[in-house]
């Protein structure tokens, strides 16, 4: 995805002329965080949820934020009016800043702090009318979680790695299993389901990320009363599903129609899905 400007430091420059020390701990550590999100006309999606979390997590990591909520949302809505998006992905990384040597957190080391935006792509119609296809991965969740799970942390290998299980097999996402073998998320996104009725969505107790979209689509459910539970579900109980979907900041829900080889229900979108996906498509330009 082409990039045209970068804020990194303090300072807009364009692409090309964006560097970072190599000595930064976010490179030679993995020593930060980021958020993903979406902006339309300059205005940058459930921002107040995602400067939120992204907030709650520097203070986890004892990270200090450079920019206030109201300052960080101008910079996005500059960044995409000068690169000339009207749909775009927002990528803002927050990293401890230079590294000398040794673990030990230096308070007086000023961090670091990028953000970009790129235009938003692979978002086909077929995606959402005909639904994709999942794998459960080798790979568990408690791997992917490093000290805190609900930090989306720059430590990503555990999803990088799911994520090309899936490619090997053709699927669009991987399913990554919590520590009892239920279902705890992908690697790109959260999980929903419907059965006996009634939405579920694995809880945020069994160590996955509170997802932005899963939290607004739970808030459309509350709103609306649309049957929903938070609880376990597992791989095995996929013949008892009548829908799947996954959900995420940039692509929101998408259907999914089969897990492992399985259909979900009778491998079709299902009413349950198209109902919130129109109640999310109002939220988002509320």
């Amino acid at each position: 995805m082409p990039i045209r400007y970068a804020y990194v430091n303090g300072r807009v420059v364009p692409a090309e002329r964006a560097v970072l020390s190599v000595f930064d701990r976010g490179l030679v550590l993995g020593d930060g965080l980021f958020e993903t999100l979406r902006a339309v006309d300059g205005r940058p999606e459930f921002f107040d949820l995602h400067f939120k979390r992204l907030a709650k997590s520097a203070r986890r990591l004892r990270l200090r934020l450079p920019l206030s909520a109201g300052a960080l949302q101008a910079l996005i809505t500059r960044l995409c009016r000068r690169s000339r998006l009207d749909d775009a992905v927002v990528r803002i990384t927050l990293t401890r800043g230079r590294y000398l040597g040794g673990l030990a957190i230096d308070p007086k080391i000023p961090p670091s702090l990028i953000v970009t935006v790129s235009p938003v792509g692979g978002l086909h119609p077929e995606l959402y009318a005909r639904g994709v296809k999942v794998v459960v991965s080798t790979i568990n969740k408690a791997a992917a979680s490093g000290l805190d799970s609900t930090i989306k942390s720059t430590n990503y290998l555990a999803n990088i790695f799911a994520k090309a299980q899936a490619d090997a097999k053709g699927a669009y996402e991987a399913i990554l299993l919590g520590p009892r073998g239920e279902i705890a998320e992908l690697s790109t996104s959260s999980f929903f389901c419907v059965a006996g009725g009634r939405v579920v969505t694995p809880p945020i107790d069994i160590g996955i990320l509170p997802g932005i979209t899963r939290q607004v689509l739970l808030r459309i459910m509350r709103r609306e009363k649309i049957p929903f539970r938070e609880g376990a579900v597992f791989p095995k109980d996929v013949k008892r599903m009548s829908e799947a979907f996954l959900s995420s900041s940039v692509r929101g829900p998408v259907p999914i129609t089969r897990i492992d080889g399985a259909k979900v229900g009778d491998g079709k979108v299902g009413p349950v899905f198209r109902k919130l996906a129109a109640l999310y498509a109002k939220e988002r330009s509320a």
